[in-house]
C-alpha cells in the first residue's frame, strides 16, 4: 500500500488507542528503516503540526548543509525566545536523514514545543536550566541504581556534566554510533526523554565493574569511549528498558525545584534573561573558546566552549555554567 493511499492521521490514532501496547514493542525492537521518518512524525505529533501550519516553511532545495542552515534558520524565526544553540545542528541533521525540510522543522518543533511528551526547548535556552535538572536527577539515578559506581564517581569528583550533558542536549546523536542512535530516537520519540536516562544508566551498569576501578583521568575516558559490545543496540536496549524512572523523576524534579528556589516550569521553560539583570548573566554564562592539546589545556575568554579531542574526533563544544563544564 502507497503512503498516499493510507489515511496515516486516523489510522494511526486509532491504532495507537486500540493497541498502545503493541506500538511500543514494536517500537522498541526498532522501527524499520525504510518506514522511519513517517514513523518518527506520526508518533512526535509532528505530522498534526504541519497540517495546522500550511505555507509557513517556504522549502529551498539544497543539498546537506544547506538543507541544515534552512530549518535551523528556519526554527530560529518561529521561536526567537529559542533561535539557534549549538546541539541542535545535531538533532536536525539527524532529521532531515529521514525526512524533508519542511517536515524536519515541524518535528523539531514538535519536540521543542511538546506536541506529545514534555517539551525540550529548556535544553536551549539561556543557562540550559532543563541539562542542569537532567544532570541533578541523572547523578541521583545513578547513585541509586548503582550505588558503587556513584560512591565512585563522589570520590574521584566526576559529575554528569562531565560526560552526560551531550547525551542529553542532542538525545545521543552525537556521542553514540549512529545505529543505536536510530534505536534510541524511535523509542524517545514514542516514549518521551525517560528512555535517555534508562540508556545513560545502562553503559554504566554494563560497565561498572571496570568503572570503579579508574582514577579520574581514566574514567572521563572511558566514560566518553565505552567499549563496542556495549554500544550494541542488542545488548544496551534491552538492559536499559526494564529500568524503572518515571515515578523517580518526577520526585527529582520537584526536588529539585525546591532546592533551587522556584516552581519548576513545565518542560523547564524558564527565561532567565528576563529574570536576571545583564551584568548577573555575564558573570554565570560566559562562553569560553577552549583547545586541548594531548597534556595541556589552553583557555581563551570568548565564544563558545570548544575542544580539540584526543582522538582526532576535531572540535567539540558546550558551555561553561555557573562553574560546571557542560561538554557536547
Amino acid at each position: 500500500m502507497e503512503e498516499n493511499d493510507w489515511d496515516w492521521r486516523g489510522d494511526w490514532k486509532h491504532y495507537m488507542r486500540r493497541k498502545p501496547h503493541v506500538v511500543k514493542r514494536r517500537v522498541r525492537k526498532g522501527i524499520p528503516d525504510c518506514l522511519r521518518g513517517l514513523v518518527w512524525q506520526l508518533i512526535s505529533g509532528s505530522r498534526d503540526l504541519l497540517l495546522m501550519n500550511p505555507r509557513v516553511y517556504e522549502q529551498r532545495h539544497g543539498p546537506g548543509q544547506r538543507s541544515l542552515y534552512n530549518v535551523l534558520k528556519a526554527y530560529s524565526v518561529y521561536d526567537w525566545d529559542v533561535g539557534y544553540v549549538q546541539g541542535m545542528g545535531f538533532v536536525a541533521g539527524l532529521l532531515l536523514l529521514y525526512m524533508s525540510e519542511e517536515d524536519a522543522l515541524w518535528l523539531l518543533v514538535a519536540l521543542l514545543k511538546g506536541a506529545v511528551h514534555a517539551p525540550m526547548e529548556g535544553l536551549y535556552l539561556v543557562v540550559v536550566p532543563l541539562v542542569q535538572q537532567y544532570l541533578f536527577q541523572f547523578e541521583s539515578l545513578v547513585r541509586e541504581h548503582l550505588p558503587k559506581v556513584g560512591e565512585h564517581f563522589t570520590q574521584e569528583m566526576i559529575n554528569p556534566s562531565m560526560y552526560a550533558s551531550q547525551w542529553f542536549i542532542t538525545v545521543f546523536s552525537y556521542s553514540f554510533p549512529f545505529h543505536l542512535a536510530l534505536r534510541i530516537w524511535d523509542v524517545f520519540l514514542h516514549e518521551g526523554v525517560k528512555i535517555v536516562f534508562k540508556v545513560g544508566l545502562a553503559p554504566l551498569k554494563y560497565c561498572q565493574d571496570e568503572l570503579v576501578k579508574l582514577p579520574f583521568e581514566k574514567l572521563i575516558h572511558a566514560l566518553r569511549n565505552f567499549p563496542e559490545d556495549a554500544m550494541n543496540p542488542n545488548t544496551l536496549l534491552p538492559m536499559a528498558y526494564p529500568i524503572k524512572v518515571s515515578k523517580r523523576l518526577e520526585e527529582l524534579k520537584l526536588e529539585y525545584a525546591k532546592k533551587n528556589g522556584k516552581q519548576a516550569e513545565s518542560g523547564g521553560r524558564v527565561n532567565a534573561a528576563k529574570e536576571q539583570p545583564p551584568e548577573t548573566l555575564q558573570s554565570q554564562w560566559l562562553w569560553w573558546w577552549v583547545a586541548v592539546a594531548a597534556t595541556a589545556t589552553v583557555v581563551v575568554v570568548g565564544g563558545t566552549v570548544v575542544l580539540y579531542g584526543s582522538r582526532g574526533s576535531g572540535w567539540r563544544s558546550g558551555w561553561l555554567i555557573s562553574g560546571a563544564l557542560i561538554m557536547m
